[in-house]
């Protein structure tokens, strides 16, 4: 049923065990937290700025390759963050104003880093001068984006969202278990694995775990997952670094591994110019943003597990193979 998964979808063995961060002297659980930090700006950034999980998942599939192509020595992760969900709303067709996307990206730097708090949900506006360097990096930093994608953008939009519903309704499942395993691949795409394994496995090991949690019996005999052309070693490997993932501490702020750091001084540390119409542009929502708890009518809801200790969720994978 599964069909071959093109070249340009999974990264090769040579790329991924010699990452430019890592030859530029970054150990690997300094690379993995500024990655999973900046998948987390994008998540929390697109549930802001009320955009479907579409965007979210090409902005983080873009986010992660970019990194495997230049270093965080060259280009911190919050400024990429920033242009790979410009970009990705474009390429989803679903764009937002430069003036929109840089108000929610600021005041999550304000909140994270300065702790600054807005009032009644009011945006900190973007003076003159500080726009214009805003500006100047997102386009800087997206055309960076696209040339070492080689302005090809559209292979990264193959995402496990598009196979796990169709997948569930092949093997019977219940709304309830589609809707898990949703919440499995939305929490995958803080890590790599968009880049190491194909949508199809993700999308499996995203139902294996769903139904561990639910205790939902599926076909041993033959294997279900073998009907997508997905195999046991695949399943297992994927299922454990989703896990994995909930021993993650919530990261509220990483200072920048550039030569620079570009937000080491508050450029507003007294007083703020405060504007509702920000809000209402970027419909900002009154709720507090919980990562992975973002939804459209058209898709399950996803639950949020990020830096909290899930006993239910590690449960549910102690018995696996």
């Amino acid at each position: 049923m599964a069909g071959p998964v093109p070249v340009y979808v999974v990264l090769p063995a040579s790329v991924l065990t010699r990452s430019p961060s890592s030859q530029d002297g970054i150990d690997p659980s300094t690379e993995r937290q500024h990655r999973f930090f900046g998948c987390e700006l994008i998540q929390e950034a697109g549930v802001l700025l009320r955009l479907p999980q579409v965007v979210m998942a090409t902005a983080q599939t873009l986010f992660q390759r970019f990194y495997y192509r230049k270093s965080l020595r060259q280009f911190d992760a919050f400024r990429v963050a920033i242009s790979c969900l410009f970009l990705a709303a474009k390429v989803e067709e679903r764009p937002k104003r430069i003036k929109d996307v840089l108000t929610v990206f600021y005041a999550m730097l304000r909140r994270r880093k300065w702790k600054r708090t807005v009032v009644s949900q009011q945006l900190v506006d973007l003076d003159g001068a500080t726009y214009s360097q805003w500006r100047m990096w997102l386009i800087m930093v997206e055309r960076q984006v696209l040339i070492d994608m080689g302005f090809s953008v559209y292979n990264v939009t193959e995402h496990p969202h598009k196979y796990v519903l169709y997948y569930v309704k092949v093997l019977d499942g219940s709304s309830q278990l589609a809707q898990r395993a949703w919440g499995y691949i939305n929490d995958s795409l803080r890590s790599d694995l968009c880049v190491r394994y194909s949508a199809q496995v993700i999308a499996c090991s995203a139902i294996f775990l769903a139904s561990r949690y639910q205790g939902v019996a599926l076909p041993e005999n033959p294997p279900w997952y073998s009907l997508f052309g997905v195999n046991k070693q695949q399943l297992y490997a994927v299922s454990v670094a989703i896990m994995e993932l909930y021993k993650q501490e919530k990261i509220e702020w990483l200072e920048p591994l550039t030569e620079t750091n570009p937000f080491a001084v508050d450029d507003h540390p007294v007083e703020e110019q405060l504007v509702v119409e920000s809000v209402v542009k970027t419909g900002a929502p009154n709720e507090k943003i919980e990562p992975g708890k973002e939804t459209s009518p058209q898709e399950p809801s996803s639950e949020a597990h990020f830096g909290t200790s899930n006993n239910n969720e590690l449960q549910a994978t102690k018995q696996m193979g």
